[in-house]
C-alpha cells in the first residue's frame, strides 16, 4: 500500500486491493496502537462515503489492509455514518472468530 501526501493534505492512498485504483481519505475515524480505520472514496468519487478502509497493524506482525463496504441507502447524519461504520468493523471482526 503506498500513501502520497498532497498539497492540499488530503492522503492519497493507492493499491489497498492489489489493483491500481486510488483512494482518498475523506475523514480519520480511529487511530490506535493495533488498527486504524479511515472512511475512503475513490479518487473519482470524493463526495462518496460508502467505504472504510481498517489497517491492522498488531505488534510482531506485517500490517493487514481490509476495504470494507458500507450500505448507505441515504444520505446519512454523522451518527448514522459513525453506526454503519461500528456495523461493518463488527461483521469483519467476527468473520474472522
Amino acid at each position: 500500500m503506498d500513501t502520497i501526501k498532497s498539497k492540499v493534505g488530503i492522503t492519497q492512498i493507492i493499491d489497498i486491493d492489489g489493483s491500481d485504483v486510488g483512494y482518498s481519505i475523506q475523514k480519520t475515524i480511529m487511530e490506535t496502537g493495533l488498527y486504524s480505520v479511515y472512511l475512503v472514496s475513490l479518487e473519482n468519487q470524493p463526495n462518496a462515503t460508502d467505504q472504510v478502509l481498517l489497517i491492522e497493524h498488531p505488534p510482531a506482525q506485517g500490517p493487514s489492509k481490509h476495504l470494507l463496504s458500507l450500505v448507505p441507502n441515504k444520505p446519512l447524519s454523522t451518527s448514522e455514518l459513525m453506526s454503519e461504520i461500528v456495523e461493518a468493523l463488527n461483521a469483519h471482526f467476527e468473520q474472522k472468530e
